[in-house]
């Protein structure tokens, strides 16, 4: 059975227990993203589509953010990159360690218009199914919202910017479900369909390492809430 892009790409992946990747062979011209989602909001836990309505973390995402300062805990970052939605920069401030952040509308949720707010789990199924048929049209701007090639293309050119500041070094971009789906599909050349059936958890970090002349390598760290992913 072949395995797709994506699927190939994970399967690949050297995974580690207790931290995000190997520290040896490192050239001068490395650049490792630490890529991480926000942490939990009450609409995250109320399966809402959040888009870029502005929530902060509750109680389990501001503990989520703690986790992953500790999972940081002895890497030298360079840099700091989220949002400029609470529940990014809540994340993002709390795990950074002192180190600058710099918060940025590129790196926002996609604009889902008139969607925002409504409950997967609910009992308006017509609008569910409506959501997911038009968010399938890439030029559909969701009555008010953003399509999903305006939102693919601002987040390839604030990752591209984030690239251009550093070229070589070691940053923690703090972003969304859908925001990180869109820096994988530019850092990887992903087909649109792959970067939308990756799916990073609240509490799941990657990490990629990006060196001149190599094509882009992915870990994802593995602690004992998703040892089912091994």
């Amino acid at each position: 059975m072949k395995l797709s892009r994506i699927q190939a790409l994970l399967a690949a992946l050297v995974i580690a227990v207790a931290g995000c990747g190997p520290r040896a062979a490192e050239g001068p011209a490395t650049l490792r993203i630490y890529l991480a989602r926000h942490g939990q909001t009450d609409w995250n836990a109320e399966r809402r589509l959040q888009g870029q309505t502005d929530r902060m973390l509750d109680e389990t995402g501001r503990r989520q953010a703690a986790q992953l300062a500790e999972s940081l805990r002895g890497i030298r970052l360079d840099a700091v990159y989220s949002s400029t939605l609470g529940r990014s920069r809540e994340t993002a401030d709390i795990a950074r360690g002192g180190v600058p952040l710099t918060s940025m509308d590129g790196l926002r949720e996609r604009a889902i218009g008139k969607f925002e707010g409504l409950r997967l789990a609910g009992e308006d199924t017509a609008s569910v199914s409506e959501f997911r048929r038009r968010s399938q049209d890439p030029e559909d701007s969701l009555d008010g919202g953003e399509s999903s090639t305006q939102f693919y293309v601002r987040v390839r050119q604030a990752i591209e910017a984030i690239r251009d500041r550093h070229p070589a070094g070691t940053i923690l971009v703090v972003g969304h479900g859908g925001t990180n789906q869109m820096i994988l599909r530019t850092l990887f050349d992903l087909a649109p369909e792959q970067a939308e059936s990756i799916r990073q958890a609240n509490d799941e970090i990657y990490m990629i390492e990006i060196e001149a002349g190599m094509p882009p390598r992915l870990w994802k760290r593995i602690a004992a809430a998703n040892l089912s992913d091994l």
